[in-house]
């Protein structure tokens, strides 16, 4: 495939209506497996004598007054998002993206200590969704704001890995790869 081609292609992808409600969905199991972690962690708390420490003490305080608050609202900005995107308005799902790849700044940073306490594979699943929904929104927003340089969106270490067959599906009648 041309590189100009693949270029165009993979800028049509990341805001095709497959990516998006990829990225849509991830982005809502990312919220709820976290919030379904801080749950676990407070049964877990209650039901046992679950010798805690200081910092899962203040990372729970935190999650119950800021994150938790914040993810739900992060939930319902997503199906905002989405329903707008179905309209053809960008603006909610550029917010969205852009919000999301902010969002430890925005919390003056999310700690997770306390799922410690868990089955280590919840903290596992936890990380790699934020990882891979960061990518996502990272992908999408560049796309939208024009923001992508040169050929960087043809580095798999910045976009991801993107199988072709998905890509042609965006060829317009008539284009070649």
């Amino acid at each position: 495939m041309k590189e100009s081609t693949k270029i165009q292609l993979l800028k049509q992808y990341f805001i095709s209506e497959e990516y998006i409600l990829e990225f849509i969905n991830s982005y809502q199991d990312f919220i709820e497996h976290s919030l379904r972690a801080l749950d676990s962690y407070k049964k877990l708390k209650a039901s046992t004598s679950l010798s805690t420490n200081k910092d899962w003490d203040i990372d729970e305080e935190l999650w119950d007054k800021k994150v938790k608050p914040n993810f739900l609202s992060m939930q319902n900005a997503s199906q905002t998002a989405l329903a707008e995107y179905k309209k053809n308005n960008l603006d909610y799902l550029d917010r969205l993206a852009g919000d999301f790849r902010g969002l430890s700044k925005n919390m003056d940073g999310i700690r997770e200590s306390f799922m410690e306490a868990l089955d280590a594979s919840i903290k596992k699943i936890y990380f790699q969704q934020w990882k891979n929904t960061t990518r996502s929104a990272r992908n999408i927003e560049k796309t939208i704001n024009n923001w992508w340089k040169d050929s960087s969106i043809l580095d798999e270490n910045i976009t991801g890995p993107i199988e072709e067959k998905k890509l042609l599906k965006h060829l317009k009648s008539g284009e070649t790869p």
